[in-house]
């Protein structure tokens, strides 16, 4: 079984979605810190305990995700951020994921980037 980062990260590569320029699972690296030309998704897990208890063991794993979308800072005209993160949100189900919660937006003070970040859970047998 693949960790939760990486079956998210598999997922959202599938996509091919055109407005993602990079997937990081855990941390962005250094050289990225302060890149503002490009649209990035970071993965972090969030959970992955023992789920489905039954007769003092468990038969599965509650898996987490949080997705932390930084948009570039000059996005196109055309491009409507609420429309991609709906469809992402939308995929993300169909493949079995729950959405437990989709925080607004906000603004990086630093970077001027605006940032969105959904979290997702899914429960998987062993």
């Amino acid at each position: 079984m693949l960790l939760p980062v990486s079956q998210v990260s598999s997922l959202v590569n599938a996509l091919n979605l055109t407005w993602v320029d990079k997937v990081y699972l855990n941390e962005i690296p250094n050289e990225d810190l302060d890149n503002t030309t490009s649209t990035v998704i970071l993965l972090q897990e969030t959970d992955s305990s023992p789920a489905y208890l039954a007769n003092s063991t468990f038969k599965g794993l509650a898996m987490g995700v949080e997705i932390q979308i930084f948009y570039k800072v000059n996005l196109e005209d055309d491009f409507n951020p609420l429309e991609a993160e709906i469809a992402l949100m939308k995929a993300l189900k169909q493949a079995g994921w729950l959405i437990v919660s989709s925080q607004h937006h906000t603004t990086d003070p630093d970077t001027n980037q605006v940032t969105k970040t959904i979290y997702v859970t899914k429960n998987e047998m062993l």
